[in-house]
């Protein structure tokens, strides 16, 4: 190739590079670039989706009411069990014991008051006989005084006996009632879901501030419920009897149906169900699963949808083409200084709702290659897509995107609309 060839090749390239860069200026002097969709009909289905574990809507804690060494045990976690079940045994021999104590001392003191009871019944009669002789006159005063003291002294000592016996058949009823409570029984019919203890374990009994030991849990399995960490800013749409489609971890190929059954009035503290600190800001919210596995296990991990409300051919727009405005002091709309976060995003969205008053939420409509803000008040919020109840109409051409231009977005700013997969600025 000759020098000369070379030169004619090289200025041809810097005429190329010179035309692309002037058309790459030039394309951005036209506007800024963004990508559009129409506003059109849709049917919207908006929902709290929360995260929680199952339980058995009835469960029982068993725990002692008496101290002593478990020395039998009869049931392992998972086997079913019926009301009655003898679950495990503490150990019998001083509660036994106690109760051939109180049965003898009661025994000892029913004879004492049949005793006293008789001497009570002679001592009557014979102070009957002395009223008489002493009307008759045949008997001193002296002597019919002595006879009704004694009879006083019997009745008040047959009294004295009749209150001992009581007392001995409340003694002897309480170390009765401490041995049966030896006998650690199922209170309903069910499946022992946890176990705490072993046999040879000593049990503690509880105090007003220490709980005392929990041997296990008796669940009835037939109604589960899951229970979900929600957020403050959802709980306001939740109300009892709405429908909610749940997935249980263990089980990723099904939906499990539900329906609200409780919404929590405190917010959770302490540690979370699912391991983590509380912040303070999550509410318990139950719902009952119409339908579960026939394997499910308490403490399974769940994700849940509900339904809060639902619209059907309504006008929508993607959630991120929503924008917040300021207006300046001549009324204009400016955008909010940027939070880093896409519109539509959790946080973006409570901060509409805290901000909403100060702040305006609209779209940008596309008018003659110029972006018009457009204020909108909305409805029901699906998951990609929000009801617009006012402020468009169907067909309005919005910008949705990227979220750089949309946040740099000014009433009447020129636009170019880039439409093609992957086109306009990223970001």
């Amino acid at each position: 190739m000759t020098r000369r060839t070379k030169i004619i090749i090289g200025v041809a390239l810097a005429v190329v590079i010179v035309a692309v860069v002037a058309a790459i200026v030039g394309s951005k002097k036209k506007g800024i670039q963004v990508r559009t969709a129409k506003v059109a009909r849709k049917d919207l289905v908006q929902l709290v989706t929360a995260n929680g574990t199952v339980q058995a809507k009835t469960k029982v804690e068993l725990s002692a009411n008496i101290m002593g060494q478990v020395t039998a045990l009869n049931v392992q976690e998972g086997d079913r069990v019926k009301k009655g079940d003898l679950l495990a045994v503490i150990d019998q021999a001083r509660y036994a014991a106690a109760v051939n104590s109180a049965q003898s001392s009661r025994q000892a003191l029913e004879a004492e008051l049949v005793r006293s009871s008789e001497a009570a019944a002679q001592a009557k009669r014979d102070m009957e006989r002395a009223e008489q002789q002493f009307k008759d006159g045949i008997l001193a005063e002296a002597d019919h005084e002595r006879a009704r003291s004694t009879y006083d002294q019997a009745v008040a000592s047959a009294r004295r006996a009749e209150r001992q016996v009581e007392q001995a058949r409340a003694d002897l009823a309480s170390a009765q009632d401490s041995l049966e409570k030896t006998e650690i029984r199922a209170p309903m019919d069910g499946i022992v879901t946890r176990r705490n203890i072993e046999k040879g374990e000593v049990i503690v009994t509880g105090t007003m501030n220490n709980p005392g030991t929990v041997l296990m849990t008796v669940s009835d399995m037939s109604t589960i419920e899951a229970v979900l960490e929600v957020d403050q800013t959802d709980v306001p749409q939740l109300r009892i009897g709405q429908k909610a489609d749940v997935r249980i971890d263990a089980f990723p190929d099904d939906k499990f149906p539900g329906e609200v059954s409780e919404i929590g009035s405190s917010p959770i503290q302490g540690t979370s169900a699912l391991g983590g600190a509380a912040t303070g800001t999550d509410y318990t919210v139950k719902v009952t699963l119409l339908k579960h596995p026939e394997r499910i296990r308490p403490g399974l991990t769940v994700t849940a949808d509900i339904t809060t409300a639902t619209q059907t051919n309504t006008l929508t727009v993607p959630i991120g083409a929503l924008v917040l405005r300021q207006p300046d002091a001549k009324g204009t709309p400016t955008p909010v200084p940027a939070s880093g976060e896409a519109p539509g995003s959790t946080s973006v969205k409570k901060a509409s709702v805290a901000s909403r008053g100060r702040e305006i939420e609209g779209v940008y409509v596309i008018a003659v290659k110029k972006a018009e803000f457009r204020p909108v008040k909305t409805g029901v919020r699906g998951e990609l897509d929000v009801e617009i109840a006012d402020g468009l109409k169907e067909g309005d051409e919005i910008v949705i995107g990227p979220f750089r231009a949309l946040r740099d977005l000014t009433p009447g700013a020129q636009v170019v609309i880039d439409n093609t997969p992957g086109g306009g600025p990223q970001g």
